[in-house]
C-alpha cells in the first residue's frame, strides 16, 4: 500500500470516535490538494475492522477506516503518486497522437490535463521530500 496520497477532489469526511457514545464524531473536510500521509499507527476495532491513523497536510490527525480508504482511492478521489506518473504517460501518448492527427482541440485539451497532473505530482513529491521516513 502507498504511504503517501493526494486529494483529486475536495470531500467530507465523517471522522469516527471510538467512545461508546460517538461523542468526539465530527465532520473534516478535506480539500483538492491535501495531502494523506498513513502513519504507522493502526488499530482493529470489534465489529468495525482496520483503522489507520492519517495525516492531512502533517497538521490534522485521525483514524481512517481501512474500508472508507479503499472507498476513496478506488472513486479516485484520492490517488498515489504512481498513479499520477501513469496518467502522465496517458497523457503524453494522447498529445503525440493528437498532435499527429492534427487536432488542436484535443492537444490543448491534453496538454491541460497533463499540466494538472504535472503539478499534483510536483505537490505530492516536494512535500515527501520535507517529511522525514
Amino acid at each position: 500500500m502507498y504511504r503517501h496520497f493526494i486529494v483529486k477532489e475536495t470531500f467530507k469526511h465523517r471522522k469516527e470516535c471510538f467512545c461508546p457514545d460517538q461523542a468526539h464524531a465530527h465532520d473534516v473536510t478535506i480539500y483538492e490538494g491535501d495531502i494523506i500521509e498513513i502513519i504507522n499507527d493502526r488499530r482493529y476495532i470489534d465489529d468495525k475492522g482496520w483503522y489507520f491513523l492519517i495525516s492531512i497536510n502533517s497538521l490534522n490527525e485521525f483514524y481512517l477506516s481501512l474500508e472508507e480508504l479503499e472507498n476513496y482511492y478506488a472513486s479516485g478521489v484520492i490517488v498515489s503518486a504512481t498513479d499520477i506518473e501513469l496518467s502522465l504517460n496517458y497523457f503524453q501518448f494522447k498529445i503525440d497522437e493528437a498532435l499527429d492527427m492534427g487536432d488542436e482541440e484535443r492537444f490543448f485539451q491534453f496538454t491541460q490535463n497533463f499540466i494538472e497532473a504535472r503539478s499534483l505530482l510536483q505537490k505530492i513529491e516536494n512535500y515527501v521530500l520535507k517529511v522525514p521516513l
